[in-house]
Parts: structure tokens; C-alpha cells; sequence
């Protein structure tokens, strides 16, 4: 049973709900006490049993309840679980007890097995029922804290593994060969995310950076704030469009204008022909199509696949849906209409293409383009071919997009409010994360925002210091405005907070692909971490070299590091990406010695050092590892 519903409006005669974690196929945490929650109607009593367990609890007069199973030992064989109130019962099956890890971050984590290497040889071994994973709706933007967000539970399976994060699934499948019990991976992620996005708007308001966005921000407290100011500013922005744009002015969404002026154009395509190029402001579209008499009462999706800019788009007259975020006008767009508000026949569908940069247009796939049935997709009306358009507000200065439309993949807190808070408390052994490249900009505060969130997640998850294991970003070509060593070194720096460990990528990246498919060896390492700290596995190196301390010695500096023992380079070349500076900053190319696992630098054009650096660019793929083949992270030993 898949329970998906968002916890609002509710009332005293609603029904026995769950958050969409709690669902058949799931993993529960062994050895801890496991909270289960929900809702029902205000003061019920709800039962909750499982494995040979029976606890008892009641609504709250909002109809909120939670319980907590005793600690229970791993279980690889299927169990059912009962909630039951006055009037209602859920069974959810198939269950399993074992270890469950949080796997975060943007899209390193997000990128699935499929794309990974040697993905199909993977896919095809995936067989073991005991790893399962739990995903959620990456586009549920909003910028409250939600109490439930919809996802499902999902067996590994060669059909559904694909889809998996790749690292979280390395991760998950050295755990299982290592510790023969059930592994749950719950997938929280998203391409493309700052760490502020997933914040918590309190813990942010510490940087006086943020200080107007979340004050913007605030007045969407809750569903109903968020719906009423949606609804208020959309109206107010149409009302300023209407002001500036003939096509609102006059009413060209009405199926019944005249078009004998408007100009044919063939879709999908581009603002690139002699009528459109060059313009900017907005561009109104309009086509007749026929809807078969038996689609009557049938539940329809309008696809009008990838739009350039914003779009407002209507059926017949009346709106069915608009796209005003900055990152869904990169998306295909799907506008639902259920059964009953559409008419068979001829019926008119009207876009409003808007776009500053001139950048505009239907433009994505011909397939894709078209109108079906949502219960059947093989009833397709297609969209594509001859539509009539004709040119609205000329510019750039249209009034500004309402902020209730702006919510998009970096709002502050977005994910943290849309999917980390519906989750907790769920009970987990810990976090693995891959994430930092979108905060190359700022990497100076990094540090601390990162450590902030751990410390924030911990508290809110009332597990005390969970382990929280992370990945060191990769060497990629970024470019010359961002030297992503400082964002290296910012993730290094907090391996300082209690219970952490990095995961250094420096010899699997590629710098021509930002998605290096390498994850299995990104998989393993995070792994190593979790095996030796939480499972007490006493023979793992888990860690390569880490900067520790330096000394000059005359014209060398001597450079000492943990994790250390047996140090060589990985590929039996000299030591590579080391520089070193004297008073003049200056950095050189230095010569680098593996002396008793330390480093000796030098450089025949610095007689009097004063500062080394290891792979301090962009690019930089160095080969220093340790005896267990894990490779050095980047490091300076100034503060320049």
C-alpha cells in the first residue's frame, strides 16, 4: 500500500493516513527504537503491531499520533505491519529489518545506475530482495516545512535498479556483502542544489546574506499561506500583464477571436523564423484540435513537451495551468485535466510563451508533443504540426514574476522543507552525501553552512550524532572563475564535526564530464567509512592521506599527514601537483619525495619556503595514495 497524500485540510472524519515512507517493501532500522506516525481523526486510539510488538497511542486534537517500536534485531524475512484505528485499518507487507541509510546531495547522487560503469552487468546481477530504496517526487517545491512528500519503496530488482542511485546502491551492496542483512536506501536528491536549499530556514538566519529572501519568504508559512498568496499574486500579476500585453489585454486565450491576422508557424520550434527572430516579450500561440466523443469523462494530460521561458497556457478559455519558475521552464510541460472540463469536438488550446532573453518557443520532441489519456497513453491526440501565433508584448521589462512562482531547485530550504522534514523522524543508521559544486561561489562559507546542516539534521532526527559520510567533489574543468580546491578544502575542514567522514574522488573524476561514471568506487569508499566506524570492522583502511601538519627545514618543507602508512603514488610516476611559495606568494612546481610517509617539497626557485599546496586547481588528478590505494584530498598548508 502506497499512501501519498499531503497532510492538509484535515478534519475529524478523515481517514487513517501514513506518510508515504511507511509503505510495503520497506526497510526498518535494527537495533533501534523505530517511530511510527500518521494521521487519523483527533483523539483516536491507534495500534500499531509488528513483529510480535503491540503499541498503543492516541490523536492529538489535531488527529496526529506516533508511536515507537522497541528495538527489534535484522529480519530478512517478510513481515506485516498493522495500524489500526477506531474505524480503519492499514496492512503494509513485505517488510524487512536491516540497516537504512540516507543518500543526499545533488546530481552525483542523483545519477542512477543506469549511467554508471559496467551498468549493465549490475543491473543484470541485481537479484537480492534484502536492498531496497525508497524515492521521492524531486519537484515538489515548496517553501514550508511539508509533513508528508509522496515516494514509494521499491524492491532492487533488474527492472527497477536502474533507476537507483548508483553511489547509494555501491554503497548499499557493500553493506549487504559485508553484513548479510537488509539494506534501505531512502534517495533524497537533486541535480543542480546549493546546500542552502537543503537548510532549514532558522539555521540560515545567521548569514545576514539570506536575510531579505527568507524574510520574502516567511509569509508562506504553511499550505494554506503558500495556496492563498499563490492565488493573490497570480492575479495581480495577470492584472499588470493586461496593462502591457495586447494578448492579455484583448483576450487572445478566447477561442472565439479572430485569427485572421495571426501567422502559421509548424511546432515544435524556436523563436528562430523570420517572423519571431530577434523578439522578446511574448509570443501567443493557438491550435483547434478534435477530442473523440469516447475520451467523454476520461482524465486527459495536455503535453506541450519542452517550452524556452514561461508559458500561461488555457483550453477553451479557461486557464488549465502556467510554468513561472526559472528551472520547470527547462522541463516538459504536463497540464492535467480530469474528465468533464474539456468538451469533445473541436476544442482550442491557447499557450502564452514568454521569455526576456528572446530564447523562446515549443521546442522539444515531436513524440512527446500531444494529448492522451491518463489511463491510457496509447490515446493520443498529437499536438505537433501547423499552429497560428502571433506576436504580444514586444521587450523585455514585463512585469516581474510572482515570488510564489519562484520556488524552484535553490529556494532556501526548499528541500529540506519539501522532502527531509516529511521524513524525519524515520529511523536511520546515518547519511551518505554527495554534494558541493553548485557551491563553488561561496566556498568560503561552506564550512560552516555544511556543518550547520549536519548539526541541524542530527537534532531534528533526535539520534544523537549519526554518522554523516561525504564525498569530496571531483577534479572537473570548471573554468577560470571558480577554483573548486576551495570548496575541497572546505569539505575537508569538516571532517572537524564529531562522527564525519569524506569519501576523495581526486583519481575517479574526468574533468571533460562533471558526472564521472565511476561510482562504484565512490560507493566503496563511503562504505569503507561506515564499515569501520559503525560496523566494527577493525582491518579497513578507510581513509586516504589527509593533511595534518607541516615544517620547513632549511629549503624543504616536510609535510606529514594521517592515514599515511605506505605512502607511494598511484601509478609509479613522481609525485605530481605539488607547488610550493616563499614570501613573494609565488607559487612553483615542486619536486616531491616519499620519504618514512612524509612528503619532502622543494624547488630550485624558492630558497626560503614558506607555504605548500597539493592539487590546488580545477583539473589537478594527482597520483599520491596510501598502501590501500586511496588517494590524498587537496590541501595548502597557507591561508593566502
Amino acid at each position: 500500500m502506497i499512501l501519498t497524500t499531503i497532510f492538509i485540510a484535515f478534519n475529524a472524519s478523515a481517514q487513517l493516513l501514513l506518510p508515504s515512507i511507511f509503505s510495503d517493501d520497506m526497510v526498518l532500522q535494527r537495533n533501534m527504537k523505530i517511530p511510527v506516525w500518521g494521521k487519523s481523526s483527533p483523539e483516536t486510539k491507534i495500534t500499531v503491531s509488528f513483529h510480535g510488538q503491540k503499541k498503543v497511542a492516541s490523536t492529538d486534537k489535531e488527529g496526529n499520533w506516533k508511536i515507537f517500536l522497541s528495538p527489534i534485531p535484522a529480519d530478512s524475512n517478510p513481515q506485516e505491519m498493522s495500524i489500526e484505528s477506531d474505524d480503519d485499518k492499514i496492512i503494509l507487507k513485505n517488510i524487512l529489518v536491516g540497516e537504512v541509510w540516507l543518500c543526499s546531495g545533488q546530481s552525483n547522487m542523483q545519477s542512477p545506475l543506469k549511467n554508471a560503469n559496467e551498468a549493465k552487468k549490475y543491473i543484470s546481477e541485481a537479484r537480492d530482495c534484502r536492498i531496497r530504496y525508497f524515492q521521492t517526487d524531486r519537484y515538489n517545491f515548496k517553501p514550508y516545512e511539508c509533513d508528508n512528500c509522496s515516494g514509494e519503496w521499491k524492491v532492487c530488482t533488474t527492472n527497477s535498479v536502474k533507476n537507483v542511485t548508483a553511489v547509494g546502491y555501491f554503497f548499499g551492496l557493500d553493506l549487504l556483502q559485508k553484513l548479510n542483512v537488509p539494506v534501505g536506501l531512502i534517495q533524497i536528491d537533486f541535480g543542480g542544489t546549493i546546500v542552502e536549499s537543503w537548510m532549514k530556514a532558522d539555521d540560515l538566519q545567521k548569514w545576514s546574506v539570506y536575510t531579505n529572501e527568507l524574510a520574502n519568504l516567511a509569509k508562506y508559512k504553511n499550505h494554506q499561506k503558500f495556496k492563498y498568496y499563490r492565488k493573490k499574486e497570480k492575479e495581480v500579476w495577470i492584472d499588470k500583464l493586461k496593462k502591457v500585453d495586447p494578448g492579455f489585454k484583448n483576450e487572445w486565450m478566447n477561442p472565439d477571436i479572430n485569427v485572421s491576422n495571426w501567422v502559421k508557424i509548424k511546432l515544435p520550434r524556436a523563436w528562430d523564423t523570420k517572423y519571431l527572430k530577434g523578439h522578446k516579450g511574448m509570443v501567443w500561440y493557438q491550435k483547434k484540435i478534435n477530442i473523440p466523443a469516447d475520451w467523454n469523462d476520461k482524465d486527459i494530460n495536455v503535453n506541450l513537451s519542452t517550452i524556452f521561458g514561461y508559458d500561461v497556457v488555457w483550453l477553451n478559455g479557461k486557464m488549465i495551468g502556467m510554468t513561472l519558475d526559472y528551472f520547470p521552464s527547462l522541463w516538459a510541460r504536463v497540464y492535467k485535466i480530469s474528465g468533464g472540463n474539456f468538451k469533445t469536438g473541436e476544442n482550442t488550446i491557447v499557450i502564452c510563451n514568454i521569455s526576456s532573453s528572446g530564447r523562446g518557443g515549443p521546442c522539444g520532441t515531436k513524440p512527446t508533443m500531444r494529448i492522451y489519456q491518463k489511463e491510457n497513453r496509447r490515446k493520443v491526440i498529437k499536438l505537433t504540426g501547423e499552429w497560428l501565433c502571433k506576436k504580444g508584448y514586444s521587450g523585455a521589462d514585463f512585469p516581474k514574476i510572482p515570488l510564489s512562482y519562484t520556488v524552484v531547485q535553490n529556494t532556501l530550504s526548499v528541500h529540506y522543507n519539501s522532502r527531509i522534514h516529511s521524513i524525519i523522524p524515520f529511523a536511520i543508521r546515518g547519511v551518505i552525501w554527495y554534494q558541493g559544486e553548485s557551491n563553488r561561489h561561496n566556498s568560503e562559507s561552506y564550512k560552516d553552512l555544511f556543518s550547520t546542516m549536519i548539526k541541524s539534521w542530527r537534532d531534528e532526527w533526535e539520534e544523537g550524532d549519526f554518522p554523516f559520510y561525504f564525498v569530496q567533489i571531483a577534479p572537473y574543468n570548471y573554468g577560470k572563475m571558480y577554483n573548486s580546491a576551495f570548496l575541497q578544502e572546505a569539505q575537508l575542514k569538516t571532517l572537524e564535526v564529531t562522527n564525519t567522514g569524506m569519501a576523495v574522488t581526486m583519481d575517479i573524476g574526468n574533468i571533460k564530464n562533471i558526472h564521472p561514471k565511476n561510482k562504484k568506487d565512490v560507493g566503496h569508499r563511503l562504505a569503507l567509512w561506515a564499515l569501520a566506524k559503525n560496523y566494527g570492522f577493525t582491518n579497513i583502511v578507510y581513509s586516504g592521506p589527509l593533511y595534518k601538519n607541516f615544517k620547513i627545514d632549511g629549503n624543504k618543507i616536510i609535510i606529514s599527514f594521517d592515514y599515511a602508512k605506505g605512502l607511494k603514488t598511484k601509478d609509479g610516476k613522481p609525485l605530481s601537483y605539488f607547488e610550493i611559495a616563499g614570501k613573494d606568494r609565488k607559487f612553483y612546481p615542486a619536486i616531491a619525495e616519499i620519504i618514512n610517509d612524509k612528503i619532502l617539497v622543494s624547488s630550485d626557485k624558492v630558497n626560503n619556503p614558506i607555504a605548500v599546496r597539493f592539487a590546488w586547481s580545477n583539473t589537478a588528478e594527482p597520483n599520491l595514495c596510501n598502501a590501500a590505494g586511496l588517494p590524498a584530498s587537496p590541501f595548502r598548508t597557507d591561508d593566502w
